[in-house]
């Protein structure tokens, strides 16, 4: 596939307080790509610098195989064919939204113009709304609107910083799957920023997970739950335990559930101490075998409950049940297979 975006070994700097510290990642044409992060992270200054808005203190960006930014160079953001789409949409209040959608058309005839501003009308549903202004339109319109407007130009790429940030959260879901299907059907190419997981998983082909300035993994949704490749990267996903145990003389790892054969064994010696990540899902009670947890807490979830123990060893796991369990209650804890979430052990000293 041809890349639209690559960014090699970026790094960033305010005042030589670190913001972002090599960076690097590619975007195929036609992918969605997810920058997935808590707020501080970084995420939205690489879309900055990707725009042109600030330039990389190291490193290089290339944009359909052109060197658009370095550490010497740093091309304008009119002329890097990058759509952008802001927090706060920035919509123009005295344009139409017809008039907005064409504002990025002013190159093109007035044919091409209407052409492609009837096309874009059609595609994001607002053909009953094109003589109406922004104040007289909902958030998901709005939405759709500085969506459709920064297709318009048919840009190289878009980038989407936070796009439902101000929408309210039943609405979400849906604007979601709304977005993701006018994108694809436009073979748009995207970065699309985001703090929500759910919002990450239903629309990327690839996500790539930053905190505190660094890319931790870029991978396909299935492989980044199925396989981190970082403990910070299973702590943030917020749905896999990480659990302390040591190896054995026969390559398993002894932990407070049990024992556990690693794909990885053989990197680690007998008596080191790892970790390992396991599913939320992956542990069962059960109420005959002898106890090695009490439970701590039980939070209704609507269809289920999240139970959260103490193990015997004063680690703490989160698991599922579908009943109610009450607080102080002795229990044991089994996971019910062999296949982990990560499928290897990662060290002490990383996990910290």
């Amino acid at each position: 596939m041809n890349q639209t975006l690559k960014l090699q070994s970026i790094d960033f700097a305010y005042d030589q307080h670190t913001v972002l510290n090599g960076i690097s990642l590619t975007v195929n044409r036609g992918e969605i790509a997810c920058l997935l992060g808590p707020s501080g992270c970084g995420k939205s200054t690489l879309l900055r610098l990707i725009a042109g808005f600030e330039q990389p203190t190291a490193g290089l960006i290339e944009i359909n195989n052109q060197c658009v930014a370095n550490a010497k160079q740093n091309t304008p953001p009119q002329q890097r064919q990058v759509g952008m789409l802001f927090q706060d949409l920035a919509l123009f209040p005295h344009l139409t939204v017809a008039q907005n959608i064409a504002f990025g058309l002013q190159n093109q005839t007035q044919n091409q113009q209407n052409q492609r501003v009837n096309d874009l009308l059609l595609l994001c549903r607002l053909e009953a709304f094109k003589q109406r202004y922004p104040h007289q339109l909902s958030g998901g319109q709005c939405q759709r609107v500085a969506l459709a407007r920064a297709m318009a130009p048919k840009p190289q790429l878009i980038l989407l910083d936070e796009p439902f940030s101000s929408v309210e959260t039943g609405l979400q879901s849906e604007l979601v799957h709304e977005v993701k299907t006018m994108l694809q059907t436009d073979d748009s190419t995207v970065l699309w920023v985001t703090h929500s997981l759910e919002e990450a998983f239903a629309v990327a082909d690839q996500i790539g997970v930053i905190l505190d300035g660094q890319l931790l993994q870029w991978a396909s949704p299935t492989d980044l739950y199925k396989n981190p490749a970082h403990p910070d990267v299973v702590c943030f996903l917020n749905h896999a335990n990480l659990i302390t145990g040591k190896f054995r003389d026969d390559g398993r790892l002894k932990t407070p559930i049990g024992l556990f054969q690693l794909s990885n064994s053989d990197d680690f010696t007998v008596g080191q101490e790892a970790q390992v990540a396991i599913q939320k899902t992956q542990l069962t009670i059960n109420l005959s075998s002898a106890n090695n947890a009490v439970i701590a807490a039980c939070v209704y979830q609507g269809g289920y409950y999240v139970i959260t123990s103490i193990l015997d060893d004063g680690s703490q796991v989160k698991h599922h049940s579908d009943v109610s369990l009450t607080p102080g209650m002795a229990i044991c804890i089994q996971s019910n297979t062999e296949k982990f979430h990560t499928g290897f052990a990662t060290t002490i000293n990383m996990a910290n």
